[in-house]
């Protein structure tokens, strides 16, 4: 059996399938999106050769359609961000420096708006120079003494709006003497020449830095002297040191720095000089040192020494204060016995015949023994007392006697000594005296 439906009813159902099958969105109207302009970037910079550290003008100049793009362009150096600017009228302009001298490929880039799109631009080469600069040098003295510390002063000016870095290298010949540091634009250091005197240019070289370059200046001569010495004569050992025996003299030369070497010549002085034996050549050890004098055995009194040292590389010569000498002068002792009056005297006498006695400032006393001079004391340390026969004053010659009470055993025979001690100006002696008294009365 057929069911039958009637011909409006089956157009109505075919309609409804056919919207059934149209997707949902097939009603809605397509949307259109508008494409961006495309942009044009040039670059160019104010000046392209420029000093480290002075500003230079980045411009950048957009080009596109209409309308005028507006935007930024910020301006680059490898990755690092130099600047940036607004557009005004397609172009912007921003400033730069650059710290450190060399070649930089500057781009600028384009950030695009809603109507223009981005774009970077080619590179532009800044040349980034070093500035001039000018050194000066100073020195603490011109002439300093070997083992002095002198400081040299180098100033370095620049015009560059960057403050001078770097090192100073101070130099003398092919030498470097020391390196300082440039900091507030100057650069200390110090030195001492330690092995040799003598005159030396010393240059200082600015050896430049990242924005500033290399300059120098050469001093005038600095003159190291040797160092001043003090030349000693220390003493004479052993002493006294007697007429025809050898005594050895000591001499020392010092200096605030090291120690000297060389030789000191030691040698008599005035009236004295060029006596045989007075002089003596001494090589310093340690900056000390002695060697032997032998006077001639008629020679004696004050006699004058003077040392002279010659100098070494680095130490300068120097002579002694004038040394005394005092080499007693020989002397003999004769004894005599009243014996009216039981007194023994001795007169001590030098081959000048001067007054050695207590009033001249002779120290000398005679000691009177029995038998031998280390006999019994009969009287001891007698001082002398001096007879002038001639001249006066210091100028006197005479006799210099000391008397010793002194009463012998009658009927015997005895020998008495006289000692004179001497003193530094004069030697020793001894001279003796026998007694003979006869028999006592029964």
């Amino acid at each position: 059996m057929k069911l039958l439906v009637p011909k409006t009813a089956a157009i109505m159902i075919t309609a409804a399938a056919a919207l059934l099958a149209v997707p949902a969105m097939a009603s809605a109207a397509p949307l259109h999106v508008a494409a961006k302009h495309a942009s044009k970037v040039s670059l160019s910079a104010s000046p392209r050769v420029a000093v480290a550290g002075t500003t230079v003008k980045l411009s950048a100049t957009v080009s596109s359609a209409n309308p005028t793009p507006t935007g930024s362009v910020t301006f680059w150096w490898k990755s690092k961000e130099l600047c940036s600017a607004k557009l005004a009228s397609k172009s912007a302009h921003c400033y730069a420096k650059f710290g450190t001298a060399g070649s930089y490929g500057v781009r600028g880039v384009y950030s695009g708006d809603a109507k223009h799109g981005g774009a970077t631009s080619g590179n532009t080469t800044v040349v980034a120079s070093r500035a001039a600069t000018t050194t000066t040098i100073s020195a603490s003295t011109a002439t300093p003494t070997v083992g002095q510390a002198v400081t040299f002063t180098a100033g370095v000016s620049s015009h560059s709006p960057l403050a001078v870095t770097g090192t100073v290298r101070f130099t003398a010949g092919s030498t470097t003497l020391c390196s300082a540091a440039v900091s507030h634009g100057a650069a200390h250091c110090a030195y001492a020449w330690k092995t040799a005197a003598g005159s030396y240019h010393v240059t200082a070289n600015y050896l430049g830095d990242g924005a500033h370059a290399a300059s120098s200046r050469t001093s005038s001569t600095v003159t190291v002297e040797k160092d001043a010495t003090v030349t000693t004569i220390t003493g004479f050992a052993p002493t006294p040191v007697d007429p025809g025996k050898m005594s050895n003299v000591t001499v020392t030369v010092t200096s605030p720095t090291g120690t000297p070497t060389g030789t000191v010549v030691v040698a008599a002085t005035g009236v004295d000089a060029g006596l045989p034996g007075f002089s003596c050549n001494v090589t310093l050890a340690d900056g000390t040192g002695s060697c032997p004098i032998t006077p001639a055995a008629d020679t004696f009194g004050d006699i004058t020494f003077v040392a002279t040292y010659s100098s070494d590389a680095t130490h300068a010569g120097s002579k002694s204060a004038v040394y005394t000498l005092q080499v007693p002068a020989p002397t003999t002792t004769g004894v005599t016995f009243d014996t009216a009056t039981d007194t023994l005297t001795a007169t001590v006498a030098n081959p000048t015949n001067d007054n050695i006695s207590p009033s001249a400032g002779g120290t000398g006393t005679v000691t009177f023994t029995i038998g031998s001079p280390t006999g019994a004391a009969i009287c001891t340390d007698v001082r002398l007392t001096f007879t002038a026969t001639s001249g006066t004053g210091p100028t006197a010659t005479g006799t210099n006697t000391a008397t010793c009470a002194y009463t012998p055993t009658a009927g015997t025979t005895v020998t008495v000594y006289a000692t004179y001690s001497g003193d530094a100006s004069n030697e020793t002696s001894m001279g003796s005296v026998t007694i003979t008294t006869g028999g006592g009365e029964d």
